[in-house]
C-alpha cells in the first residue's frame, strides 16, 4: 500500500528575482482550481479571475510567511516574474508560455 508522502510531488528549486527558491514541483490538489480558471476558459474576466488567484498561489509559495494582506500588495509588474516561477513548477511547453507571456505583457504595461 503506497504512503501518502508518495503523493507528494518532489522539492525542485527555482530562480524568482536572482534568489534560489526550493519549492514542490507540480500543484496540489489546493491549488488546482486557480489553474483551470487561468488556463482553462474562455471568458477573459474568468481568466484574469483565476490568474489573479494563481499569482498568489505562486506568491505564498515563495514566501509563505507572508499574510493575506502583504500578497495583496504586491505590484503587478512582477507578475511575469512570478507567473515564470509556475512554468519551472509546472514545465509548461513553450508554445503557451509566449502565448501568456504576450497577454500579461499587454495587461501589466
Amino acid at each position: 500500500m503506497s504512503k501518502i508522502e508518495d503523493l507528494i510531488s518532489p522539492k525542485i528549486k527555482v530562480k524568482f528575482r536572482d534568489e534560489e527558491f526550493t519549492l514542490e514541483s507540480g500543484f496540489t490538489i489546493e491549488e488546482t482550481p486557480a489553474i483551470n480558471l487561468a488556463f482553462g476558459q474562455q471568458d477573459q474576466k474568468l481568466r484574469a479571475d483565476g490568474l489573479k488567484e494563481l499569482l498568489k498561489v505562486i506568491v505564498k509559495r515563495l514566501y509563505p510567511n507572508a499574510t493575506e494582506k502583504q500578497i495583496s500588495k504586491v505590484d503587478a509588474k512582477y507578475s511575469i516574474d512570478i507567473l515564470d516561477v509556475f512554468y519551472q513548477l509546472d514545465q509548461t511547453d513553450e508554445d503557451e508560455k509566449a502565448k501568456i507571456k504576450k497577454v500579461l505583457d499587454k495587461t501589466t504595461k
